[in-house]
């Protein structure tokens, strides 16, 4: 039977290690998170070699934080890596799926991808959570045109316009009537 001076000793052991087990998840926390906000500024930065990396080491300390996989899946698809920011964007959908950044990014790299019709599913999920979005009524416009869905288009364009677009103007005139004049015909 120990002593009561070998009980408070393991006592005294077991807080230390409990005080060292608490810094070490800390630490963990700390480093991913010193590692992530690094990945952001090189992001931000346009440095997305770096950014790549700083983030493969954030999500080996936490595996499923979503914003890490859609910082590291911006940084790939502005490199030109269309599957792997797809992918990356994919995971942080995963893990968070209301979030209507990550669909419109998604949906802009599945268009650079040639993925048109994933691209409008994206950006209609993104106008859903997100129903005052004016680039991403301007952007599915666009790639509804692409498909030929030019009705469809039309109600994007004059939405954006609506919302405050200006870029939106020149799809109008090239594609679409004025809805004034589409009334009139109906009549």
């Amino acid at each position: 039977m120990p002593t009561v001076v070998e009980r408070e000793s393991q006592s005294f052991n077991l807080g230390n290690m409990r005080y060292v087990g608490i810094l070490l998840v800390i630490s963990l926390l700390f480093g991913c998170q010193s590692e992530y906000q690094l990945g952001i500024r090189q992001l931000k930065e346009g440095q997305f070699e770096l950014a790549i990396e700083s983030l493969n080491f954030a999500l080996d300390r936490s595996p499923r934080n979503s914003e890490i996989y859609y910082a590291r899946g911006l940084s790939r698809g502005f490199l030109g890596n269309y599957t792997g920011a797809i992918a990356d964007v994919t995971r942080a959908i995963k893990l968070e799926a209301n979030q209507p950044n990550y669909y419109f990014y998604r949906a802009y790299f599945k268009s650079l991808y040639g993925n048109n019709r994933g691209s409008i599913d994206d950006f209609s999920r993104a106008i859903e959570l997100e129903p005052y979005w004016t680039e991403a009524y301007y952007n599915r416009g666009v790639k509804l045109v692409h498909v030929g869905l030019l009705d469809e288009a039309c109600m994007d364009f004059e939405t954006a316009k609506y919302l405050g677009d200006t870029l939106s103007n020149s799809y109008l005139n090239l594609y679409c009537k004025p809805i004034s004049s589409m009334k009139k015909e109906k009549k």
